[in-house]
């Protein structure tokens, strides 16, 4: 049966999701694994975005939707590759576990679609049955004798998603940090003005500063309309 060829519109928004995930990678990745991450997320979107474009089940829905769907599954394989990066398992048997990966996500697509379940839905019931789905297949692994427990533990623990998570959090505290304290440091200039224009010219200071409090009222509201 011939290969019906993919929309321009599906590649050209491929393209662009990988060209904005590549600025995501953890700095403990290195080129060969980027690129072979890059690679198999441009595979496996492909092959969505091509299921999507011909089963009758997704063609119910629109193209938006179809790049939801496709952002899915092109973020969960960023995430978990790059916990098997992380985990210790040899690199021949990554595959192995990102098509099971890959397989179980189209499935619970599917199913969602055909009871069409609402998109909160869909992503609560992606992430439950992508990690049991590694889960497993690290477990399969160990007991083919082909991983060793510290290893099945080691890759267990990985989640990059929650690493990236506390990762943000982290730099939100810091920049709130760092906008009290310059915050702190202009109310203590301001005081210190305050203090000696009040302390040398006295009444004509409190007076200067009534004007420039008043002033500074009116132009900040100014700003808001």
């Amino acid at each position: 049966m011939e290969e019906v060829k993919l929309k321009q519109k599906y590649v050209k928004y491929i393209e662009g999701m990988i060209s904005q995930m590549s600025s995501a990678f953890p700095e403990d990745t290195n080129k060969l694994q980027r690129d072979y991450l890059v690679q198999n997320i441009k595979k496996s979107s492909v092959l969505l975005a091509r299921s999507l474009q011909e089963e009758p089940i997704f063609q119910s829905l629109d193209f938006e939707k179809h790049c939801t769907y496709i952002q899915i599954m092109a973020e969960w394989s960023f995430h978990k590759e790059i916990d098997l990066f992380r985990s210790g398992i040899p690199p021949k048997y990554w595959r192995i576990v990102m098509q099971k990966i890959w397989y179980t996500t189209w499935e619970v697509m599917y199913a969602c679609v055909q009871n069409k379940a609402p998109d909160n839905v869909v992503l609560s019931v992606v992430e439950r049955y992508v990690n049991r789905t590694y889960e497993d297949a690290v477990e399969e692994l160990k007991n083919s004798n082909i991983i060793s427990e510290e290893t099945e533990e080691k890759a267990k623990r990985q989640s990059n998603i929650e690493k990236m998570a506390l990762q943000y959090l982290h730099e939100r505290k810091m920049e709130r940090i760092k906008h009290y304290a310059k915050m702190a440091i202009v109310l203590a200039i301001i005081g210190v003005l305050i203090t000696v224009l009040i302390l040398k010219f006295k009444i004509f200071g409190v007076i200067g500063v009534l004007i420039l409090l008043v002033g500074y009222v009116f132009f900040s509201g100014e700003r808001h309309y």
